[in-house]
């Protein structure tokens, strides 16, 4: 089974590094951005997180207006009326009917200062024609007001460079806190900074068959689950059949900020001659050579919503499985997927802070919200959750949306976490040098002394 969630798995590809690269070399964030002449407590405050102000419907955005066009003929602007400040933003839209472009229609209508001007582009050679247009503009100092991550890759080099705004005191001011949002809202975190918001989110959970683990319990940390792997006399595939081997290495080590002990970030070393790391590339061979003989996973992942909580999931998608999750240091959690098109960002060279704050806030307000399935509000999700609800009583949802089921979406989406981003640059190298051995034609000790000489030298470039 190769469900929609196992099909958007990827490992990281060069084009992200290949942005920050480009923005480091132009010397971004040396000057003075609107950020720093323009501070929170400057901005007037727009959206208040429980002030409760804002309609909604519960159509959840099935009535939103179409896009419009921004002249002044079209909107409306009557002879006399101030005209709006517009923003711009950049984003991949194949149709003009993707969510922030229902957002931005709405906005504009609504607003009586901003206007929201959209620079799209489609998939494939438009996009990366425009990711390399923006790496640039942003580097220099331009650029647009607003974009996602999709046209604009985000990456630790990326946040640390000064090139996005740090939402995070605004959002405090603006009372957009865990108490009122789930966790997926904040896609880009590093330390206390939040550079990337997502008005909606995905939710993936991972599990196991039984006949796996035997007679044990799933495992809290990732070596045991590993050992368990191997000691399984079965066959299996993991994920999907025919998945790479790279791709099934990613599931053991995306999860820890330091790759299990293998990278010292104080000291800048690493160590991968150890016995984990050994192991973990054995599994993602075996089951990677079960995969190329069609068998079928003994790993699953499988989509947690509102229609889909996470025992109906199981239960449908993968029967007869025991819930495992994605590891993390702490242990396994279910997993918030980036979606590259839903991450909202602020250039901090706008000359328009307020209006792309404005702009922000109308996105995580009710208004905005109701644009997406699966808001990231408690609030709205509540109600949301309340029609999705209604429509199971006429056969529409097969899933038992009941109170039970209520709490356990709910306790999902507040344990879903994102996958650290500070490896990503030192997981590229991995997948690389180690798809030798995951394919049969290197042993295992050259591919680990390769991997062991590349970060050391990747981690010495870094200072």
């Amino acid at each position: 089974m190769v469900n929609n969630q196992t099909k958007r798995k990827r490992p990281m590809g060069g084009m992200a590094l290949f942005v920050s690269a480009a923005l480091l070399l132009s010397g971004c964030g040396t000057g003075e951005t609107a950020q720093e002449s323009q501070e929170p407590e400057d901005i007037e405050i727009l959206y208040h997180a429980d002030d409760g102000e804002f309609s909604h419907t519960t159509g959840l955005g099935w009535e939103t207006p179409p896009v419009e066009n921004s002249s002044d003929e079209e909107s409306g602007r009557q002879d006399g009326e101030k005209e709006k400040i517009v923003l711009t933003f950049a984003l991949v839209s194949e149709s003009g009917g993707d969510n922030f472009s229902e957002v931005v229609a709405k906005f504009n209508q609504e607003s009586d200062r901003y206007s929201v001007e959209l620079q799209t582009c489609r998939y494939g050679e438009e996009l990366e024609t425009m990711r390399n247009r923006l790496s640039v503009e942003v580097g220099a100092g331009d650029g647009p007001d607003l974009m996602t991550n999709d046209v604009f890759p985000i990456t630790q080099e990326i946040m640390d460079s000064g090139v996005l705004v740090n939402l995070t005191p605004y959002l405090e001011q603006s009372g957009v806190t865990l108490e009122s949002f789930f966790p997926a809202y904040a896609t880009a975190v590093s330390g206390d900074g939040i550079y990337g918001v997502s008005p909606s989110a995905l939710y993936t959970g991972y599990s196991v068959d039984a006949e796996v683990l035997g007679d044990s319990q799933p495992p809290q940390d990732i070596e045991s689950f590993a050992d368990l792997l191997l000691e399984y006399p079965g066959h299996g595939s993991f994920l999907g059949p025919r998945m790479g081997g790279r791709y099934i290495l990613a599931y053991f080590l995306e999860g820890s900020e330091d790759l299990w002990g293998m990278i010292d970030w104080e000291k800048k070393t690493c160590d991968f001659t150890g016995p984990l790391f050994s192991k973990l590339l054995d599994v993602s061979k075996r089951y990677r050579e079960d995969g190329k003989k069609g068998y079928e996973p003994v790993v699953h992942d499988y989509p947690v919503s509102m229609q889909n909580p996470p025992s109906y999931s199981l239960s449908f998608f993968c029967p007869g499985s025991v819930p495992v999750g994605y590891y993390f240091d702490d242990g396994p959690h279910y997993q918030c997927e980036r979606t590259a098109g839903g991450t909202l960002m602020i250039n901090a060279n706008t000359e328009h802070l307020e209006g792309a704050y404005a702009f922000l806030s109308y996105v995580l307000s009710k208004d905005g919200q109701d644009c997406y399935s699966e808001p990231v509000q408690k609030e709205l999700w509540d109600i949301a959750w309340e029609y999705y609800s209604d429509m199971g009583g006429y056969g529409v949802i097969s899933a038992p949306l009941n109170e039970e089921t209520k709490q356990e979406t709910l306790d999902a989406y507040e344990d879903a976490r994102f996958l650290p981003r500070r490896t990503e640059a030192i997981l590229d190298i991995v997948y690389e040098e180690a798809e030798g051995y995951l394919e049969g034609n290197q042993k295992l000790e050259d591919v680990v002394e390769k991997i062991q000489n590349r970060v050391q030298l990747y981690l010495d470039e870094q200072g």
